[in-house]
């Protein structure tokens, strides 16, 4: 995949989630931000953890349910192939169906569920280990249930920030500001292409190549 596409999308999937380092609490901080941004800190120490190990799986139950969502549905439109109804997917989620489409077979589609693909994509590097392991999470901004700090990528800020939500009083990764956020991205591109987004998200799909075999 293109440096871009990893770090937008990765099917969108795993990208917020392997670039986030521990938050640390400002003691200055009312105890209950403290507590926010410890527990937050915790939640993506062990997401990366599982990401570095190759276990995409284990991500899967610290996202929020609207992320949990979106991965299903991006799941059944690659499975249900051509006859899949696109329409109410933005761009980038577009361009993870029709990835998916290209590097899985029809067979692999029907039998791999939502952790199996999970897995599937760190083991064939659709997310590279450097990704991981050469970010971290910047100041938290925590705002009731919702929280969000800056990726930062070797020290320098990326082109997204990580998103938090509190569902049931846990702390959830909320992949969803991300996805906007490549969304609006892929829509400029478009745009300056004087093409669709439809038109661009198949080209940008079919672009795509699979990592050298020694980067497996």
């Amino acid at each position: 995949m293109s440096a871009l596409l990893r770090r937008l999308l990765a099917p969108a999937l795993v990208l917020a989630l392997a670039t986030a380092g521990a938050a640390r609490a400002d003691p200055l901080r009312p105890p209950a931000d403290a507590r926010a941004e410890a527990r937050i800190g915790a939640l993506f120490t062990e997401a990366r953890g599982a990401l570095g190990g190759g276990d995409g799986a284990a991500v899967l139950p610290l996202l929020s349910r609207a992320s949990l969502a979106r991965l299903e549905a991006i799941r059944a439109a690659a499975r249900n192939g051509a006859a899949a109804n696109l329409t109410s997917f933005g761009p980038a989620e577009k361009v993870a169906v029709l990835s998916l489409r290209r590097f899985l077979t029809p067979a692999q589609l029907r039998t791999m569920r939502t952790p199996e693909l999970a897995n599937h994509a760190l083991a064939e590097h659709w997310l590279g280990p450097s990704a991981i392991d050469q970010a971290s999470l910047g100041p938290l901004a925590i705002e009731g249930d919702r929280a969000s700090a800056p990726l930062l990528v070797k020290g320098k800020p990326g082109l997204v920030r990580a998103a938090f939500l509190r569902e049931s009083g846990q702390w959830k990764i909320d992949l969803i500001p991300t996805v906007t956020v490549a969304d609006d991205l892929l829509r400029l591109f478009a745009g300056i292409a004087g093409q669709s987004e439809d038109v661009y998200a198949a080209k940008l799909a079919g672009r795509l190549r699979r990592p050298p075999a020694d980067a497996r």
